[in-house]
């Protein structure tokens, strides 16, 4: 039994064709798995940007707010500035303004004070 070369020369053919298909098929299936994941970074990059512009804008309203209050804060107190210099010059020359208070009227108030602004209510007369 004999093989002809031609026999042989098809077979070693069919094996080649056999053989370069698998391979491809392997490298196609390589190439729509990397393909695949490429689309996946893509819409993960498209949410990641949206989060960082939604980031940026809470940024730049919080950095408006901050400056808003830091301009709030500076007018009160040059407004309690103010009231004190008028204070002063209103008691400048009376005898009654520029002498001391009692310690238990000093008390009395200053406990008057942090009672209000901690439970919010008026100081009591």
């Amino acid at each position: 039994m004999s093989i002809s070369w031609r026999t042989m020369a098809i077979g070693l053919l069919l094996v080649a064709v056999v053989v370069a298909g698998r391979i491809a098929s392997y490298y196609r299936d390589n190439y729509l798995q990397v393909q695949k994941q490429a689309e996946q970074q893509k819409k993960t990059l498209a949410q990641q940007a949206g989060l960082i512009t939604t980031l940026r804008a809470d940024d730049a309203r919080n950095r408006t707010m901050m400056a808003e209050q830091r301009r709030r804060e500076q007018q009160l107190r040059q407004q309690g500035e103010i009231y004190q210099r008028k204070l002063r010059d209103a008691l400048k020359g009376d005898k009654c303004g520029n002498s001391p208070m009692p310690a238990a009227v000093v008390e009395l108030l200053q406990q008057n004070t942090v009672a209000g602004t901690r439970t919010g209510d008026k100081p009591a007369p």
